[in-house]
C-alpha cells in the first residue's frame, strides 16, 4: 500500500498491504473505525489510489474464458509466485493516479452528507445502487468511499444489497466513528480496521510535516493520541490565549490577595464558560506536574513541559 506520506497505524497498514497481495482476491468492503481526527479518510483515499494505480498488478478480475485476470496476463507474471508478491506504492504518474489526485477519477465516488443533515436514501439508490451496475471506465475497479456516520438505518438498508451482492469490480471503503450504530448485517459483510491512538513521536511528525513546529511537547500531551486534536490545538488561537491566561492565573495563586483573586477568577470563568473544561484540565495538569517535579526534578513526563521553570 502507498502509505509513504501517512504516519502511524503500523498494524493497520500491514493488514491493508496484505490485502493487496497479487493472486489474492481483493476484499470488496473495508470498514475504517476510529474517532474523528484519526485519519480514516486519509488512509481510505491513499488505499483507493493504490487500488486504482495502473502500475500495481495485484488485481484479480477473472477473465471468463481463461480464469486468469487480464491484469495478470498483461503483466507477464504468470510464472511468478503471485501470492507472495506485495503491491508497490501508487506511482502518482499513471493516468489513474493523475485523475485520482486531481479529483476527477471517473470510477471513484466520494459520498458524504455535504450540507445536508444525513445522506438521503435517494442518493444511495442513485449514486451507489444504480451506479454500481455500470462497469469501470478505467482499469478494473469502481470504489465507493462512504462516511457511514452520515447514514441512518434506512440509508444503511438501501446500501445493504450492494454490499451483499457486489459486482466483482466494486470496492467499498466505509468509515465510522460509531461502529455500534451500524446494522449487524452491514458489519457481517466488511473487513474491520480499527485505528489505534498515535504515539507522541508520530503526532509530532504529522505536525512537523505541516510546518507546525511550536509547542510540540505541550500539544501532544493534550492531543490524546489523536492527530486531528493536535492540529486543532496547534491552529486554534483561542486555545493558545486561554492556555496563557489560565496559566497566568494559576501562577498568581501564591502571591495575590485572595479576595482580589476570587473576584477576578469568577469574572474570568463567566467570560470563558465555554472553555471551563479546558481551564480545569490545564490546572489539573499543572498540579500534576508540580507533584511530579517534587518527586523528580528531571522528569520528562510533564503535561506542560514548557512550564517547568515556572512551576
Amino acid at each position: 500500500m502507498s502509505t509513504d506520506t501517512l504516519i502511524g497505524q503500523v498494524n493497520l497498514k500491514a493488514r491493508l498491504q496484505d490485502s493487496l497481495k497479487a493472486g489474492s482476491p481483493l476484499q470488496h468492503a473495508f470498514l475504517f473505525v476510529g474517532d474523528a481526527g484519526m485519519g480514516k479518510r486519509s488512509f481510505a483515499l491513499k488505499f483507493a489510489q493504490t487500488i486504482f494505480c495502473q502500475n500495481n498488478k495485484f488485481s484479480i478480475i477473472k477473465n471468463s474464458n481463461s480464469g486468469i485476470s487480464d491484469t495478470v496476463k498483461s503483466s507477464n507474471l504468470i510464472n511468478v509466485n503471485l501470492r507472495n508478491r506485495v503491491s508497490p506504492p501508487a506511482c502518482n504518474q499513471c493516468d489513474s493516479c493523475r485523475y485520482f489526485l486531481a479529483g476527477t477519477h471517473p470510477d471513484f465516488k466520494l459520498i458524504d452528507r455535504g450540507d445536508e443533515r444525513i445522506i438521503k436514501v435517494d442518493r444511495i439508490r442513485r449514486e451507489v445502487v444504480a451506479d454500481i451496475q455500470t462497469r469501470p471506465q478505467i482499469g478494473n475497479h469502481k470504489i465507493y468511499l462512504i462516511n457511514m456516520d452520515d447514514l441512518n438505518e434506512q440509508g444503511q438498508n438501501a446500501l445493504l444489497k450492494s454490499l451483499e451482492e457486489p459486482p466483482e469490480y466494486a470496492v467499498f471503503l466505509l468509515t465510522t466513528t460509531l461502529q455500534d450504530n451500524l446494522l449487524p448485517t452491514i458489519l457481517s459483510r466488511v473487513a474491520i480496521f480499527n485505528f489505534q491512538r498515535y504515539k507522541d513521536i508520530e503526532i509530532k511528525t504529522i505536525l512537523q510535516q505541516k510546518e507546525l513546529n511550536a509547542d510540540l511537547d505541550f500539544i501532544v500531551q493534550y492531543a490524546s493520541g489523536n492527530p486531528g486534536n493536535a492540529l486543532q490545538i496547534a491552529l486554534d488561537e483561542d486555545f493558545k490565549k486561554i492556555r496563557q491566561e489560565t496559566n497566568d492565573l494559576f501562577f498568581k495563586l501564591p502571591t495575590t490577595n485572595r479576595t482580589e483573586l476570587l473576584s477576578y477568577g469568577i469574572d474570568y470563568f463567566k467570560d470563558n464558560k465555554e472553555y471551563a473544561d479546558l481551564i480545569f484540565d490545564l490546572w489539573q495538569g499543572l498540579i500534576r506536574d508540580l507533584l511530579v517535579l517534587l518527586r523528580d526534578q528531571n522528569s520528562d513526563q510533564l503535561k506542560q513541559p514548557d512550564m517547568r521553570t515556572h512551576i
